[in-house]
């Protein structure tokens, strides 16, 4: 079976999944950071700086270790997320969701007709570079398995949340406490930041669909699985910090912390 066509996401009905962003344009980070247990990786081509061919090797690296690659798309345009899922990532998530117009519209991009308009081609990677056998089954099973993911981040989004639910075809509505926090005008830490994440991911859980959220550490983690959330996503790049900073503290003599600082 083809790596892209693996049915991973349904684990989530039964545990939280544990996931890791790679920031970094480099396929060899994506195949460390796949290697080290996580569940998925989560690369970041929203923030990250990277080609369409290094996107690509980056998913192929993560999948040769077994471990299902999701690419985070710049935008919810066509080209960003056809180009994901022609080469082969296991899914999408898609940044900015305010409305339900937005969320049907990544629904229509990431779904083979009838269930949508992405578009249709078996040379790719996706499809095995043309050796699909039923072309049909090919497409209904690649609805099934890709796993859609879309943001909830900014106050808007919050407002119409409860309809945002309501749109068949995504599965999991990813909680961003930066931008969230920056639309609210607040710190992240800000009571009133952490009680509307709680809220959205209670509200998200009540209703049937899988939370996601960004969790800088374990104690983060642990909070918000307590809430609901089953689908989260830490990153590499604050454990790397720390584990480098306590090993000059400690060979220059000087008073370090190996604490992990959340990075947002």
């Amino acid at each position: 079976m083809r790596a892209n066509m693996v049915n991973w996401k349904e684990q989530m009905k039964e545990r939280p999944l544990f996931g890791c962003f790679v920031t970094y344009g480099l396929p060899d980070l994506a195949e460390y950071t796949a290697s080290l247990g996580f569940d998925f990786i989560l690369i970041d081509n929203e923030h990250g700086v990277m080609e369409q061919t290094t996107l690509c090797d980056m998913v192929r690296a993560s999948q040769c270790e077994g471990v299902p690659a999701v690419v985070r798309c710049t935008m919810n345009e066509y080209d960003h997320v056809q180009k994901a899922l022609d080469f082969g990532a296991n899914g999408v998530q898609v940044p900015l969701v305010n409305t339900v117009e937005d969320a049907k519209k990544i629904v229509s991009l990431t779904h083979y007709a009838p269930l949508g308009k992405r578009g249709t081609a078996y040379l790719p990677r996706a499809a095995g570079y043309g050796m699909v056998d039923d072309k049909c089954a090919y497409r209904e099973e690649a609805n099934k398995v890709k796993l859609v993911s879309v943001h909830i981040e900014t106050v808007e989004a919050v407002k119409n949340l409860d309809e945002i639910l309501k749109v068949d075809g995504i599965d999991v509505y990813f909680i961003g406490p930066g931008d969230l926090s920056s639309s609210m005008n607040l710190p992240t830490n800000d009571p009133k930041v952490q009680e509307t994440v709680k809220n959205c991911i209670q509200k998200i859980a009540a209703a049937g669909k899988i939370p996601g959220y960004y969790v800088g550490n374990a104690e983060a983690t642990k909070q918000a699985m307590e809430w609901g959330a089953r689908y989260l996503v830490t990153a590499i790049t604050p454990y790397m910090t720390a584990g480098a900073l306590k090993y000059l503290a400690d060979v220059k003599g000087e008073k370090g912390s190996a604490e992990v600082k959340d990075a947002y």
